[in-house]
């Protein structure tokens, strides 16, 4: 085998390579895998040589009926050309029915490649069959011939992509890929077999540039195609929806997520999962450098912004890293950084699927205006009034001042009532004036005071955590005027969601209590148990006193000398020896936990409602 053979293969198999290179990077979605690719690549091959097969047998057929120049011109001109494009026809049509299969451009790489396997093999064939001008033979055919092939099955792969997505009962497109397939491949032949000299060359050549870049421009019109899809499915969702603070609310929660869906038709699981952390990542950094533009704001909150801004900016990156070229180009043609409304169905869209991957609390601050309600060094004080109350003590000081933000001030009327018993405990109440009166009703409708709270304490903490419904009723106390920074709850359940380490904070404090709370109920089981049997001084022992002995039930106080009781037995009688100073330790013991019991239930009731 001389050089210019050897080259002239390198050229026939070279340039088909290079062309499906460039189609497959068009495909921005990169959905055609590989695999599947060299799949399509080995069909090419196994259809021309089940083509060639079937030629050279319908030309002995012909041959034996009519001359075998006429029999060459039949098989060439119009036999060949149908036979081939069904052959290659077939894999696609069984590739339709695979996850791989995605949408029509889809279709068009696996067509594209189907078409090129099959040119290369001819081309190789040709070559090995005309030695003597096999270098030009080779430039020739790689320009014209396997892109001709390459076309016509991209148009089968098209077509046939295009039932992914059609409502249609009748499957129309296959026919008129095929059709078109058939069509151009017999016009290629016939006129290649009617040109000579250098009109043959630019014919044949234009032919397969011309409907390579034809298949190019389809591709980009499935990407422009599938960003429009993409925005008229978000938009779909967004139109419609009043401004303010009702529009936050139910933007957050009542849509339903198609983006994430539509994401993984387009591009597969393996992407996907990439995909959607670097969008919501890109958002999160727009939202919170949004955050930046306020002017009321301390320099210790600005200070967490912009520190959480260079995070979120490094994950970016490091998922950017394990994205392909592609994708990313994907990325910023469907989901550019400069289109702001993509970005804000984006954002909203996801924060529907999932709050806790959005920042939806500062999104909710900026589209309802609250938090330009207060000065930096109010949100600073309000940073500290949180900071003393108990859930929130372990959150520092810029989360709060965020947080702070949302709180709204309110005022009300001495006797006015905040909130009835049983109703939905959606806020808590940090008391900055006045105080308020927490009662107990009963079945008739009677009150039972339980306590005061006094300024600077909260009322309903546990609202916010658990919106369960209220213990007790809760009224401004009488005398004076009743002022209160209010929490949401809705508000509370959108900033942990969006600073998820706050929560961590929480839990920590209610971890407390409740090892708190067993413990105290271990303790009063315990001397439950040992009054059961009569264990007096057990009792007293792991009950020492932390107040002056109080009286007993009946309000006498007790006796401290050496004065003994008689106890009798219904069997016999026996003398025990009950100090009445241990009679009267006995009864502080009962009265103090009589007195935690009482605690409890008032703090409880208080605290859930």
């Amino acid at each position: 085998m001389s050089v210019t053979t050897i080259i002239a293969y390198i050229i026939a198999l070279a340039i088909p390579i290079a062309a499906i290179y460039i189609i497959n990077a068009l495909d921005l979605f990169q959905t055609a895998k590989r695999r599947t690719l060299l799949v399509c690549l080995g069909w090419g091959v196994i259809a021309f040589g089940i083509a060639y097969v079937a030629n050279t047998a319908i030309f002995n057929a012909l041959a034996n009926s009519m001359p075998r120049a006429d029999a060459t011109a039949l098989i060439t001109r119009f036999i060949a050309p149908v036979l081939e494009e069904v052959l290659k026809a077939l894999f696609l049509i069984y590739l339709i029915r695979q996850p791989v299969f995605r949408y029509f451009v889809d279709g068009a790489v696996y067509g594209f490649c189907i078409g090129i396997g099959f040119a290369v093999v001819e081309n190789m064939f040709y070559i090995s069959n005309h030695q003597s001008v096999a270098l030009s033979l080779a430039a020739t055919r790689a320009l014209s011939t396997s892109l001709m092939h390459g076309t016509s099955a991209a148009l089968v792969g098209i077509s046939i992509g295009m039932l992914r997505r059609s409502t249609s009962r009748f499957p129309v497109t296959p026919i008129i890929g095929i059709v078109l397939a058939v069509g151009i491949h017999i016009a290629f032949n016939n006129i290649v077999n009617t040109l000579e000299g250098v009109p043959l060359l630019l014919v044949a050549i234009g032919i397969g540039l011309g409907g390579s870049a034809f298949i190019a421009f389809q591709v980009r019109q499935g990407l422009k195609q599938e960003k429009q899809r993409f925005a008229k499915v978000l938009n779909k969702k967004s139109a419609g929806v009043a401004t303010g603070e009702m529009m936050a609310i139910q933007r957050m929660g009542s849509q339903s997520s198609d983006t994430i869906t539509e994401l993984q038709q387009a591009l597969g699981d393996e992407n996907l999962a990439l995909i959607q952390r670097m969008l919501v990542t890109q958002a999160n950094i727009g939202i919170l450098k949004n955050n930046l533009n306020a002017t009321n704001v301390s320099p210790r909150l600005r200070k967490a912004w912009e520190e959480e801004i260079a995070l979120r900016e490094k994950e970016f990156l490091s998922i950017r890293g394990e994205l392909n070229r592609t994708v990313l180009t994907y990325l910023q043609n469907v989901f550019p950084p400069s289109d702001q409304q993509m970005q804000q169905w984006v954002t909203n869209d996801f924060a529907a699927q999932d709050p806790t991957m959005i920042n939806m609390f500062d999104v909710f601050m900026f589209q309802t205006g609250l938090a330009a309600e207060y000065t930096p060094e109010q949100l600073i004080a309000q940073a500290e009034r949180l900071h003393r109350i108990e859930i929130f003590r372990d959150i520092d000081l810029a989360n709060l001042e965020n947080l702070g933000r949302s709180i709204q001030t309110e005022k009300f009327e001495p006797g006015a009532m905040l909130f009835d018993q049983g109703a939905e405990g959606d806020a808590m109440y940090l008391i900055e004036d006045g105080s308020i009166d927490i009662f107990a009703v009963d079945r008739d409708g009677n009150e039972r005071f339980l306590r005061t709270f006094q300024p600077g304490q909260v009322v309903g903490d546990f609202a916010v955590l658990d919106g369960q419904k209220r213990s007790a009723r809760a009224r401004a106390s009488k005398g004076a005027p009743l002022t209160a920074l209010i929490l949401q709850r809705e508000n509370f359940k959108l900033f942990i969601q969006s600073r998820p380490q706050s929560i961590r904070s929480v839990l920590r404090v209610l971890g407390e209590k409740a090892r708190f709370t067993t413990t105290t109920v271990e303790e009063n089981v315990r001397a439950l148990r040992s009054i059961a049997i009569g264990d007096y001084e057990a009792v007293v022992a792991r009950a020492a006193p932390t107040a002056p002995i109080v009286a007993a039930a009946s309000g006498e106080s007790p006796i401290v000398n050496q004065q003994v009781l008689q106890v009798e037995n219904d069997d016999e009688a026996n003398e025990t020896e009950i100090s009445y100073s241990v009679q009267g330790r006995l009864a502080q013991t009962f009265a103090r936990l009589a007195a935690n019991l009482q605690n409890q239930e008032t703090q409880t009731a208080a605290a859930n409602s």
